[in-house]
């Protein structure tokens, strides 16, 4: 029964010895010493002696250690003209293996924890960080998988070298699974990679949503051939949003600037060199204030009123925004037109000739603003305008916790709340260059029914070169 539970079961071999001292139980499992008979010429096996091994085995649920010890003999050949010899192996343990089997699938579901970095995972099953790398190398491959009607695409920083600054990430829309990791988004590399796929496969594509990177909308034309692109409705809003942000800054440079006349000022006439002043309530106030401008009213949260010590009086919600908007001319003409927009995009439910007229009628509004901002964002609206008008296609979904059918608009937001994972994993795989390690390790963790190889990689099959040594002076 021990044996069965620590999974150290072997046919031919028997536990001789089991003692529990403190904390540590110590196992002795014997080889039954029967008489062999050599493979090569059928002569009698003798013993040459015993033999000891003492291999990791797991820590054990109930918080004992295991001290394993592994009893064999060492056999020859009786044959003088035969020089046959081997030793006795069991069946939990590899050849020339300190660790038995149920170790290597311990340390590959601790890999599972993406938080845990090589060193951490070695220490706990005292064996090498390098050993647990190529242990995972070795039975971890997981393959790309079918792509699906709604497919996201976006890069995920990985800077994994030079070649490797930037993967490529395809993840289905309904279900929020990533499909593939690529090693590059740059056309050497994704060209071959998507032309591989059979064309029926990409033909299945019906929507690629991304954000405004030409080369991802081009997708569509070049490898699905039946799909639209849909450019993220919140990288557009969050374009113009950068632009009014801009200007609010501008704007607080031109209050920072008298803010430094008025210093110069002082030093003269009182003969001084100081270098900072106290800052204005202008400046101040376009610090604190932004929301007015970058945040819908609609979102907005109303505080009750309180004192503001920098200001020297009551401030309320409407207060910020009445103190807010008339420190510029341009200030509540570009949150009307901002919120022109953020209402068009809020609207048209499946309704894209409904969108497209009003995105027509924007882009004319915007054309004819004084403000340089919305001349800008009109024309990027009209270098997007398909692409933007596919964004209000929703779908069912029935993909979510409550399993209720739900009505989806298409986005890249799935895949934006994805870069989390390669953030938690870059910071603790120091030196890691390895894109398959990296590619692998993110859908191991990400994969909940992912399959080990049954036959893993030998060792050169994994081995990678090291990184070539500087010049070494004596």
């Amino acid at each position: 029964m021990i044996a069965q539970i620590l999974d150290i079961v072997d046919p031919d071999s028997k536990i001789t010895n089991f003692v529990i001292e403190g904390t540590v139980k110590y196992v002795t499992l014997t080889k039954n010493s029967e008489n062999k008979v050599c493979p090569l010429c059928g002569s009698k096996l003798y013993s040459k002696g015993k033999f000891q091994r003492h291999p990791n085995n797991q820590v054990l649920q109930d918080g004992y250690t295991l001290d394993l010890t592994l009893i064999g003999r060492r056999w020859k050949c009786s044959n003088p003209d035969c020089d046959y010899t081997c030793s006795d192996q069991f069946a939990f343990v590899q050849k020339r293996k300190r660790t038995t089997n149920i170790i290597i699938y311990n340390i590959l579901f601790e890999f599972k924890d993406i938080n845990l970095s090589c060193k951490q995972i070695a220490k706990k099953y005292h064996v090498s960080d390098t050993y647990t790398h190529q242990l995972f190398m070795k039975y971890i491959d997981l393959p790309r998988k079918e792509l699906t009607p709604y497919i996201c695409i976006d890069e995920v920083y990985l800077n994994l070298g030079n070649e490797c600054k930037y993967a490529l990430v395809i993840m289905d829309f309904i279900t929020g699974e990533i499909l593939d990791i690529i090693e590059s988004r740059r056309k050497s590399t994704t060209h071959a990679y998507f032309m591989s796929i059979p064309l029926n496969e990409r033909k299945k594509v019906l929507y690629l949503c991304c954000d405004m990177y030409d080369p991802y909308i081009n997708y569509t034309s070049t490898y699905f051939p039946n799909a639209k692109a849909v450019t993220d409705s919140f990288h557009v809003l969050q374009w113009l949003i950068n632009l009014i942000n801009q200007y609010i800054n501008k704007v607080k440079k031109r209050y920072q600037d008298k803010d430094k006349e008025l210093l110069n000022d002082k030093n003269y006439k009182t003969n001084r060199d100081n270098k900072s002043i106290k800052e204005s309530k202008e400046v101040y106030i376009l610090k604190k204030a932004k929301w007015v401008l970058l945040s819908n009213p609609k979102n907005w949260v109303y505080h009750s009123s309180h004192y503001v010590d920098k200001l020297g009086k009551i401030m309320d919600t409407y207060s910020w925004e009445d103190e807010f908007l008339k420190l510029d001319d341009n200030f509540r003409t570009i949150r009307n037109l901002k919120d022109l927009y953020e209402d068009f995009n809020e609207s048209f439910i499946n309704d894209l000739d409904g969108a497209s007229n009003r995105l027509d009628e924007l882009i004319k509004i915007y054309e004819n603003s004084d403000i340089y901002i919305f001349r800008r964002f009109a024309e990027l609206l009209i270098e997007y305008h398909d692409s933007i008008i596919n964004s209000f296609v929703y779908i069912n979904d029935t993909n979510n916790k409550n399993k209720k059918e739900m009505l989806r608009r298409l986005s890249n937001g799935p895949l934006e709340s994805f870069n989390n994972i390669p953030s938690a994993l870059r910071a603790q795989s120091h030196g890691v260059t390895n894109f398959r390690y990296t590619r692998n390790r993110i859908l191991w963790y990400l994969r909940e029914n992912a399959a080990i190889k049954g036959v893993p990689y030998s060792d050169d099959e994994v081995h990678t070169a090291g990184r070539k040594r500087g010049k070494y002076n004596k």
